[in-house]
This record gives structure tokens, sequence and C-alpha cells, in this order.
């Protein structure tokens, strides 16, 4: 079997198992084939290493045939047209069942069907029950009919092609959209000149309540963001067009209060992985910067109570401690159980105290204090 043959099963199936919107167009190309050569029989078939399909015919009922008693095998192996004017006297062709059982053809012309990537994925072929031959022009407009075959099809399927891709930009762009707006974040997307893009409602309020501005597509960078900000803005923006991620808090607009804000500029790229352009997120982290004041605040007041049960507890076993040391320098008989355990306790006692002081310094109520905001 032909390698050609073999290569051609998936751009066969491409074309075979697909629905085709030319269904009329294809079926009066057959027609018109079977008029042009003056035959009963004409057929557009689609061919893979078992089998041809045939897809639109004129004069037959068959809907596919086994390759192996398939005369188009020997047509898809080569590129121009094959004729074979008397199947009795073709050694290929004359013991094939179709021949010597009904319906006992005779004539065979046939034009590979090929793509423009120079597969050969079935065939534009003709039959007759009579020995016969086709005319220069016969031959040449068979030919001819097969590119336009060829062509239907490959435009037929590159158009249902775009229609699926773009069903599935439109379905992925509503998940983008859903996931872009359901954010609590303010977001803008912007091109290389810093020409807004795209943007969620969260920005779209924040600038309308804030600044009584309307934000739309094609805005400049002066017309949506604060003048006070726009250098540094701009800078944080140049970064990010290098592919930098830029990662800052900040007191966006010290009018309307000292809320702080987290703000993130990244560079956006396309499906080759170039820089397009900037994604800029604005979050209000003033809730967050509260809970860690909080924090910090109540991990002080710990460590000062810590620190006053640790004195209040510390004084009265130095002056046991102090007692006991009297009591020895006075000769206080050895051996006596209670005087050693009072005295070991007491040493604990004073040591636990001294690690509990030592944790309180280093462990209770720590947060780490590093959100130092650049605040304008």
């Amino acid at each position: 079997m032909s390698d050609s043959i073999l290569k051609t099963g998936n751009t066969v199936n491409r074309f075979l198992h697909r629905k085709i919107d030319r269904e009329d167009e294809l079926q009066q190309i057959v027609e018109l084939a079977a008029n042009i050569c003056n035959v009963p029989i004409a057929m557009i078939t689609f061919m893979d290493d078992q089998t041809q399909h045939i897809k639109f015919k004129a004069g037959t009922d068959h809907s596919e045939i086994s390759f192996t008693d398939t005369f188009c095998k020997y047509t898809v192996i080569q590129k121009e047209l094959l004729i074979i004017p008397d199947t009795l006297v073709d050694e290929r062709v004359k013991n094939n069942p179709s021949v010597v059982q009904n319906p006992h053809l005779r004539f065979y012309a046939g034009s590979p069907l090929t793509t423009h990537d120079d597969y050969n994925i079935g065939t534009l072929c003709v039959y007759d029950i009579q020995p016969k031959t086709l005319t220069t022009i016969e031959q040449k407009m068979l030919h001819r009919l097969a590119r336009q075959v060829t062509r239907l099809l490959e435009f037929d399927a590159s158009l249902q092609l775009l229609k699926e891709q773009y069903e599935f930009s439109r379905v992925e762009e509503i998940k983008l959209r859903s996931f872009f707006e359901s954010s609590g974040c303010c977001h803008l997307l912007l091109d290389t000149q810093l020409r807004v893009l795209s943007f969620n409602n969260a920005m779209v309020n924040l600038l309308r309540s804030n600044y009584q501005l309307t934000i739309a597509e094609g805005m400049e960078v002066n017309d949506y963001i604060e003048t006070g900000f726009v250098e540094e803005f701009i800078r944080n923006c140049k970064r990010a067009l290098k592919g930098e991620n830029v990662n800052i808090e900040a007191i966006i607009n010290p009018s309307k209060g000292n809320n702080p804000w987290q703000l993130i500029f990244e560079p956006a790229f396309d499906s080759m992985g170039a820089i397009t352009g900037v994604t800029y997120s604005a979050t209000d982290i003033t809730q967050m910067v509260r809970d860690e004041k909080t924090v910090l605040e109540q991990g002080e007041s710990l460590r000062q109570i810590d620190r006053i049960l640790s004195a209040d507890l510390h004084h009265p076993l130095e002056v046991i401690k102090g007692a006991m040391s009297k009591m020895k320098q006075q000769g206080y008989p050895d051996g006596i159980i209670e005087f050693e355990l009072l005295e070991k306790a007491c040493n604990e006692l004073l040591n636990k105290g001294s690690l509990i002081i030592l944790s309180d310094e280093r462990n209770i109520g720590y947060v780490p204090s590093s959100l130092t905001l650049p605040y304008k």
C-alpha cells in the first residue's frame, strides 16, 4: 500500500466527519461531470487506507466500497487524471467484481482531489458500462471540476473552523470577563502607549466616585490617572513593559483620606509571548493595615501584662530565696527534706519566670512590621 495513502488518514477525516455546508454545489458538480463526460455514473469520494467513502453521487446507490475493490486506489497515488478506456483489457481492474459482475463497468476516468498541502484525499470519478475515451476538452473539464471540488471542501472546512474558533473565543471571553468583573480589585489593561484597552466595573466605580471620571477605551494616561501620580504611574508601567513585575503600596489620593492601596504593574503578553501592554491592578488594603496595627497593639498589651505578672511573681520568690539563704548561713540543720524541696521549687519558679519574660520579648504578639507605605 502506498505511503501517500497512509499519510492522508488525518486529512481525509478532517473532511469525512465534518458537516459540509456546500452540499448542493458539490452535488451539482457531480451531475455536471456526468453530463460533460456523457456517462451514467459519477462520484465524489473520500479515501482512507480501508474504504472509499462515496459522499456525492449520480447514477449509483453505493455509499462506500472496499479499498481493495475500488478503481480509485490507482488514481490517488498520482496527481494527474487516470483514464481506463476498456476495463476488460486493463490488468489492474479486469478482474474487479464491478467489471466481472453487475454493473459490468467498462470505462473509468478519475481525477484526484489534491489539497493545498499536496495530499490526495479522494477523487472525482466517472464510469460507463461501455468502453470509451474522453476528448481533450472533457479531460480538462473533469480535472478542473476536481480542483473546484477541493477548493469548495477546503473553503467550507476553513469557514467552519473559523466559526468554531469564534465560538470558542466568545465562550472564553465570557469566562474571562466574568472572572474580571467578579474581582474586587480595580483592573486596567493598557497597550504599549498606555492607552486604555479594557477595564472592569470596579475601576469604573472607583474613578466615578473619586474623580467624577467616566473611563473609556483609548484614553491617554493623563485622562484617567490623578495628576500627582502620573509620573510614578508611567515609570512603573515602563518597568512592566521591560518584563518586570512591580508591586508597591501607596496613598493614591491623599485628598480623599489616608487609605493605602496595593498597586501591581505586570507585563501583558500575546500568544507568542511578546509583551503587548501592561496590566494594572489596584486593591484597597486599608482594612488589612488596620488589622495588622490591631495585632501589633494587642501583642504589646500582652507583653506588658506578662511583664507585670512576671514581676509580681519574681519579687516574693526573691524574698523567700533570701530568707532561706540566711537560714542556711545560721546553720539550719542539713537533711530536712521540706527545706530542700522548698529551695528547689523556688529556684525552678525563678528560672521559669526568666524564660517566660525572654519568650514574651521574642514571640508574644510578634507581627512582621514590614508595611511601610510610600505615602505621598
